[in-house]
């Protein structure tokens, strides 16, 4: 049976049975990420609270954004008919997750900047330096999908447009941020005897891995929110896809620090396998490679 022998309604099912599929993968790896980063101290230091903010991001958008995406509909509809606060609410909910993970994927390119560029002056940078960030980064978010909301209820065709620029203004962030790190990192080779910045500019090679990784899967929605409207109503199929490819973005993080940090593996190996850690043990920081 091809695609043309599928009624529309068996074709809405079997993009229905993708995303669901894939919200819930999402979520379970996810999931198992932050739970291997609460159980192992030595995975949470300040190099990663922004990793795990983006997990958290991440989970959040199989669990909530994806979800209200799809099949709230008929609640966003209300939005057609003047201010409705249960649109409001779902409208918000849908924007503001992917909104911080795309947020955190420009905090940590940042972050890896001020990393390579000024070393010694990042190592004296304390939590609540951190902290902060975290927090004016969810309330950021949470500002700025609150005023896509009310745009959503009386200018809706301005929102992918918005979205589109949103997108390109962190791709763009990640580009000039790893092209001074690579350019840098280049000139500058590693001081291999001091072990803090080495494994600053390693964990900056994994994060970019997972910063190109992103861009290739949230670019081509970038682009296609720019297309016409009438354009994007006619090619629906290849809006699914894309839509399929954005929200794989979320999937990315967590299967490349399972495959780039080995103490990463093994926390979560331990969750599967249910061993009980020796806390007599002492568990050295793995450098990602």
């Amino acid at each position: 049976m091809t695609d043309k022998d599928l009624t529309p309604q068996d074709m809405a099912t079997v993009w229905s049975a993708v995303f669901v599929t894939e919200f819930i993968l999402i979520l379970t790896i996810n999931a198992f990420t932050i739970i291997a980063f609460v159980r192992k101290c030595h995975l949470r230091k300040r190099s990663t609270y922004l990793i795990i903010n983006l997990t958290v991001a991440d989970l959040l958008v199989g669990a909530v954004t994806g979800p209200l995406d799809r099949y709230a509909s008929d609640i966003k509809a209300e939005s057609e008919y003047g201010f409705s606060w249960r649109a409001f609410v779902v409208v918000t909910l849908t924007y503001i997750f992917s909104g911080t993970s795309l947020s955190y994927l420009s905090l940590i390119s940042l972050e890896r900047l001020h990393a390579t560029l000024y070393p010694f002056r990042h190592c004296l940078i304390g939590k609540r330096v951190y902290f902060t960030i975290i927090i004016c980064c969810w309330s950021l978010a949470l500002l700025l999908s609150s005023l896509f909301s009310v745009l959503h209820m009386f200018v809706k065709a301005a929102i992918p447009y918005l979205l589109a620029s949103y997108i390109v203004l962190t791709i763009l962030t990640l580009t000039v941020s790893y092209v001074i790190i690579i350019v840098k990192v280049r000139n500058n080779p590693a001081p291999y005897h001091f072990s803090s910045v080495a494994s600053d500019r390693k964990l900056s090679i994994t994060l970019f891995i997972v910063t190109v990784a992103s861009i290739l899967t949230i670019l081509p929605w970038a682009i296609f929110l720019n297309f016409p409207l009438d354009s994007r109503n006619q090619l629906l199929p290849e809006a699914n896809a894309l839509l399929v490819l954005y929200y794989t973005s979320s999937l990315v993080n967590p299967l490349i620090y399972a495959v780039r940090m080995q103490q990463f593996r093994k926390a979560v190996k331990e969750i599967f396998c249910k061993e009980t850690p020796d806390s007599s043990r002492v568990h050295p920081m793995e450098l990602p490679m």
